[in-house]
């Protein structure tokens, strides 16, 4: 007797099982379709080797698929026309690509990465110094403000000019 062929129906992608793990428990929602754009597209600059032509070609399908599934429940449970209901859960997919561009498979996560920690490097710049606490730091303070107000400079000027001065009116 011969060893059982492997079933000749199954798809590229069930021979991934992590895959296949993460796409049946996803199955029907949002998160699947933005799961399997970041799986297609090259989020790390360069550096991913990337999926086989027939994984990418199963994703697509299963990306396809699980759209028209989600406008059918919408459909049911909406009473829309299937049009209506696609159209209103392909632009709920497209307003979460643009409300976060981590979400978006066309753009590289590295690169969105970089731009917010630049963007926390330039606000953590722009922050004033935090303020010293105490009643040292708080007398310190008050000290400062005196000296360099404009009055007391005034009668420092005042004082050295005539310090200066008084010999010369004896």
């Amino acid at each position: 007797m011969s060893a059982p062929q492997p079933d000749q129906e199954a798809s590229a992608l069930e021979s991934i099982g992590h895959l296949k793990e993460k796409v049946c428990l996803m199955w029907g929602t949002q998160e699947l379709d933005i799961f399997i754009g970041r799986l297609l597209m090259d989020s790390r600059d360069g550096k991913r080797r990337g999926l086989p032509m027939v994984v990418g070609a199963d994703l697509l399908f299963l990306a396809r698929t699980n759209k028209i599934i989600r406008a059918i429940d919408l459909m049911k449970s909406q009473k829309l026309p299937f049009r209506d209901a696609f159209h209103t859960v392909d632009a709920g997919d497209q307003a979460r690509l643009e409300a976060d561009e981590l979400d978006n498979p066309l753009v590289s996560r590295d690169t969105v990465i970089k731009v917010r920690n630049e963007e926390r490097r330039i606000e953590q710049v722009r922050r004033p110094a935090p303020k010293p606490r105490g009643l040292a730091a708080g007398f310190g303070s008050l000290a400062f403000k005196i000296l360099t107000s404009k009055a007391v400079l005034f009668l420092i000027a005042v004082a050295l000019t005539v310090k200066l001065l008084w010999p010369y009116f004896k």
